[in-house]
């Protein structure tokens, strides 16, 4: 399976736009994530809490794609797509603390990456739960000073 990876770097973060949504939404593609990372980068102490989630409505309008680098020379296009926003509405999320995963960090300087076993990614597919993971902050807000990463294959 070819594999990808982008993410928003640097970058200021919100508690209503995701840090990033893949969306497998119409493109019908099966594909599972692989890892993903955080981290801060700021000169205070600034508590945060991001979760990766399953949004229960998906985003609308166009899309604002981040960058996506692929791993395989002669594979390089992805069929998922990497968003940061939706032009109309943003993805719906279930309401904290319900997640994949949450995690409550330390932005001055705190980070984290998760692997995951071949046995149990997270799997992404159109027309199941949206079709789509989005990673996204509760609390926590800077000025370009966090990093949100993802590396799937398809």
């Amino acid at each position: 399976m070819p594999t990808f990876s982008g993410g928003n770097g640097a970058f200021t973060p919100s508690t209503t736009n995701d840090n990033w949504t893949v969306d497998s939404v119409g493109t019908g593609v099966f594909g599972k994530i692989i890892a993903i990372g955080w981290g801060g980068r700021l000169i205070t102490s600034t508590g945060y809490r991001t979760r990766w989630v399953r949004p229960s409505a998906a985003g609308t309008g166009g899309k604002t794609a981040l960058t996506v680098n692929g791993h395989q020379p002669n594979y390089n296009t992805a069929a998922f797509t990497l968003t940061s926003t939706y032009a109309t509405t943003q993805p719906t999320l279930p309401a904290d603390p319900a997640a994949l995963w949450g995690q409550d960090w330390n932005a001055q300087g705190g980070l984290g990456v998760m692997v995951f076993p071949l046995a149990n990614p997270w799997w992404v597919s159109t027309g199941v739960l949206q079709g789509a993971l989005s990673c996204r902050n509760i609390a926590g807000t800077d000025s370009n000073g966090s990093s949100y990463d993802v590396t799937w294959e398809e």
